[in-house]
């Protein structure tokens, strides 16, 4: 393909993709469809086959498009997180599920989408999934380092990875479906006494001694 045609065909790709992410903020992924994405970014829809298969080509690429915005939020300010060790594992706590929450305010479209497909489609997918898993489950675990002397736990990598399932678990359920499912039993509690609650919680489980 020449430099031009493979110029135009990029651009193409990523009007589609733009197209994509804006129809995520607006419903599921599973209410999209292909003509509603074509519409959205001003092309034929069988310019939309000529680049995808099918709509589940797209599954790949939100998925991309998640990781990305981890990654960005990470290399951020808001992201690059040094808990101040003096004042105490739950203050720490806490000030990691705000950010988290910030984060869920901002792509929720996104992790709506990767965490849903992520379960139903792991072969497009791929492998990279469970890396991003082990890498937040590193994270938890270097934060379980840092407060050693409360940290009761006896198995470090087991407390990590409750952590990590427990706060992105519920952080999850409640800010994207806080009025369907078990959300709506917590009667509309506002974002900031849930996070400070769920890092209340997970800071329970951390300082009690194993049974």
């Amino acid at each position: 393909m020449k430099p031009a045609a493979q110029s135009r065909a990029k651009e193409t790709r990523d009007k589609l993709v733009a197209a994509l992410e804006r129809l995520l903020k607006q419903k599921a992924f599973t209410d999209i469809s292909v003509a509603e994405i074509a519409g959205e970014a001003g092309v034929a829809v069988g310019t939309v086959y000529r680049r995808f298969e099918n709509k589940d080509a797209f599954i790949p690429v939100v998925f991309d498009l998640y990781r990305a915005r981890v990654e960005a939020f990470a290399a951020s300010r808001d992201g690059r997180f040094e808990p101040d060790l003096s004042a105490g594992l739950r203050i720490a706590l806490r000030e990691i599920t705000r950010r988290a929450w910030r984060f869920l305010g901002e792509d929720g479209h996104l992790v709506r989408a990767a965490h849903l497909h992520a379960r139903l489609h792991p072969d497009l997918v791929g492998g990279e999934w469970e890396a991003m898993i082990e890498t937040g489950v590193a994270s938890y675990g270097l934060l379980i380092d840092a407060f050693e002397t409360e940290v009761k736990r006896g198995d470090r990598d087991a407390a990590a990875r409750f952590v990590f399932y427990t706060l992105n678990t519920l952080l999850a359920e409640y800010g994207l479906y806080p009025e369907d499912g078990p959300g709506a039993g917590l009667g509309g509690m506002s974002g900031p006494d849930f996070t400070d609650s769920v890092a209340d919680a997970i800071y329970g489980y951390l300082v009690t001694p194993d049974a």
